[in-house]
């Protein structure tokens, strides 16, 4: 399994906005993002990152987290 957190970090440079979302192209679900939405919660608290936005889907009815914009600091 890949960690969404980690590469979406990666490829953004510092200053700058980037977004963590499952990919469905590669089998990513909702249910299975949500360790990324923790993971981005401890790089936050870690100062590598901020979190802007936190997107919650609608459909399922429990509102999990399905994209996360923020700005790497560090």
């Amino acid at each position: 399994m890949r960690d969404v957190a980690k590469e979406a970090y990666d490829k953004t440079t510092v200053g700058e906005v980037g977004w963590m979302r499952p990919d469905t192209d590669k089998g990513e679900t909702v249910e299975g993002f949500q360790s990324a939405a923790l993971a981005a919660d401890v790089m936050q608290n870690d100062g590598l990152i901020q979190i802007r936005t936190v997107h919650h889907e609608s459909t399922s009815g429990h509102h999990l987290v399905d994209a996360i914009q923020f700005l790497k600091r560090r």
